[in-house]
């Protein structure tokens, strides 16, 4: 990282530790950032505003430190006008709101935000349906508690980043600009330079909300050392552009129509044993060799005592399906990624209950268009009342055009 007092920071990043719709790893984007500064471009770092979910207890300066960059994080949540980037996510502020919630009241979470010493920003906001242009423009919403929006968002085109600058100009708002990356090539096409070393999260909010700092959008282009940043066109200079979409935010149509009631309802699916033979069996369709699962003697000498199963063991026990939340949207379907948290060892001689739940339904979009989520879950408990895992699995479903693709 260069020692200058600017920083150049993509302020908007989401990577496969936290968003289930991601494809980058934290340290996949650290070596894309190596990469992009061998070519002569300036990237500093990254916040990661992962959806709706903020794990208190990770922890990157390690990792940062060894490829000399700021790795910060924030939170990106869903309110009824939009999505919102909250930087300096507090326990308060957490909380306040249920982050899985995708409709979280905007004026709230903006004034919590401030209140408990942090920022919101409202993300890709010339987007139609998730970002606020179009929420101000329809229904006229209160920009008062707003201070900070994201005008310059690698994911929307030149339309949609062009509305938000107009409306930020109107309203003397102040402009980010970040990639909203999701995938290692995203990182870093748009970045906001801060005239200011910025090395913490405390730092980055103290920015932010100082009236009288500076700082820009730009593209990764306009950081080569002598680049020319030039003035930011709004929708007269583009007058040629027709009011057409990314596609990441034209969801059109109304709510999406789902049993709410089955969220997070567990019924039993099943039991696992789970004895040394079938630990034994496991590891040898997968030529797994690990003596902490094979070799009693050795794994006796172990941090756990004895033989101890593999944690992909749990995905061969057949549980029935989760309640059916009746998701009417779409007529093409296809999974999405998965998440897996393992709590405590399991042992021979086991024996875990298995418990399916519809943990959350919710909608966004993507290049293709509309989308919707629908996370199943399994949680294993085993004989003591313990919860030992939860396996998590995402299926999206969305709407294939007739007689042609949405790619």
């Amino acid at each position: 990282m260069a020692s200058d007092a600017q920083t150049y920071l993509d302020l908007h990043v989401h990577s496969s530790e936290g968003s289930d719709d991601a494809g980058a790893t934290v340290e996949g984007y650290l070596r894309w950032v190596e990469s992009r500064r061998k070519l002569g471009f300036r990237v500093d770092g990254f916040v990661l505003t992962e959806h709706r979910r903020y794990d208190q207890s990770r922890d990157y300066s390690e990792l940062a430190a060894k490829y000399n960059a700021v790795v910060l994080r924030g939170v990106e949540v869903e309110t009824e006008i939009g999505h919102v980037l909250v930087y300096g996510v507090t326990p308060e502020f957490l909380k306040r709101f249920d982050l899985s919630d995708i409709s979280l009241p905007y004026a709230e979470v903006f004034r919590v935000a401030w209140e408990t010493g942090g920022i919101a920003v409202g993300a890709h906001a010339g987007r139609p349906r998730i970002g606020v242009v179009e929420h101000f423009n329809e229904r006229q919403v209160d920009l008062a508690g707003i201070k900070v929006l994201e005008t310059l968002n690698g994911g929307s085109n030149d339309y949609e980043n062009a509305r938000a600058h107009d409306l930020a100009r109107q309203h003397s708002l102040r402009e980010i600009g970040a990639s909203d990356g999701h995938f290692v090539s995203g990182l870093a096409r748009c970045l906001t330079r801060f005239d200011y070393p910025i090395r913490t999260i405390e730092d980055l909010v103290a920015v932010l909300r100082d009236p009288t700092s500076s700082f820009v959008p730009l593209r990764i282009e306009e950081t080569v050392e002598g680049a020319e940043i030039p003035p930011r066109p709004g929708l007269e200079e583009l007058a040629a552009l027709l009011p057409h979409t990314s596609g990441q935010g034209n969801l059109g149509g109304d709510a999406i129509e789902y049993d709410r009631s089955v969220i997070g309802r567990e019924v039993h699916g099943g039991r696992l044993v789970v004895t040394a033979e079938s630990i034994r069996e496991y590891c040898e369709a997968l030529e797994e060799t690990n003596p902490l699962y094979l070799d009693p003697e050795f794994a006796k000498k172990g941090s756990y005592g004895g033989i101890i199963a593999p944690p992909g063991l749990l995905q061969t026990a057949e549980l029935g399906p989760a309640p059916d939340p009746k998701v009417k949207f779409g007529n093409l379907g296809f999974h999405a990624g998965s998440r897996q948290e393992y709590f405590l060892p399991v042992r021979p001689g086991d024996v875990l209950e298995g418990y399916v739940s519809i943990k959350e339904v919710y909608e966004k979009t993507g290049r293709s268009g509309r989308m919707v989520f629908v996370v199943r879950q399994a949680r294993f408990e085993n004989q003591h009342g313990e919860t030992v895992a939860l396996l998590q699995n995402s299926h999206v479903q969305r709407e294939l055009q007739a007689g042609g693709s949405n790619d």
